[in-house]
């Protein structure tokens, strides 16, 4: 009858410190083999910023207009091959403003900021989108870097 009374009053104990040493063995082996996200300043990404100097004045860009019907305009003059995909005198036309402005770079006589050539393509809302692409096209050919977009 003793024996029956000590085992009903015997209350269990569970030792914790065991558990508690596993749990904190594994999460030191998640912190050691968690790869951490690259931050934003290690990435090499070029932002825009404010401009260097104040009394750099760029030189006008080109303005290469798209007509409704996919007439090409270079600075108000129509391209006789506007209608061509291949457009090999805007790239002419092109070429040669770039290469007037890349002797400017060169000479010293105007700096990169303010001699590089620059395109804006504003195309006709009802012009269809392969005469864009003609335009890149003829950009990219003539070597064109800076190309901006904007729309009737």
């Amino acid at each position: 009858m003793d024996a029956l009374k000590k085992i009903l009053d015997d209350v269990d104990e569970v030792d914790l410190t065991p558990m508690i040493d596993v749990t904190f063995l594994l999460l030191i082996y998640f912190m050691v083999t968690t790869m951490l996200k690259q931050p934003e300043a290690e990435l090499s990404i070029q932002l825009p910023g404010k401009p260097q100097s104040s009394d750099v004045t760029p030189m006008e860009m080109l303005n290469v207009k798209i007509g409704d019907e996919g007439e090409v305009y270079l600075n108000g003059s129509e391209i006789e091959d506007g209608l061509d995909l291949a457009m090999q005198d805007l790239v002419s036309n092109l070429k040669t403003q770039k290469g007037m402005r890349d002797q400017l770079i060169s000479s010293g006589a105007r700096s990169k900021a303010e001699a590089e050539l620059k395109v804006q393509i504003e195309s006709s809302t009802l012009a269809l989108h392969q005469a864009s692409i003609s335009v890149l096209n003829a950009c990219s050919e003539a070597g064109v870097e800076k190309v901006t977009f904007s729309f009737e």
